[in-house]
């Protein structure tokens, strides 16, 4: 047998809560504080875009007020 080393695409998102005085500063500070115990979801995909297709289960950052 045949050994393969096999690079797949993985698609998610991460969930973070961090202070800041308004959104910018907010998506800045989760930008860079974000970690792998912070992933929310995750999945392994053949592709995450093939033409005009997103496989992926987020396309944008999305911010709202923590309460």
């Amino acid at each position: 047998m045949k050994e393969y080393c096999v690079s797949v695409p993985i698609a998610g998102y991460a969930v973070i809560v961090v202070e800041a005085e308004d959104e910018d500063g907010a998506i800045e500070k989760a930008l860079s504080e974000v970690k792998l115990s912070d992933i929310e979801s995750w999945e392994a995909l053949e592709h995450i875009c093939q033409g005009n297709c997103f496989y992926g289960p987020m396309n944008d950052l999305e911010i709202e007020e923590d309460e």
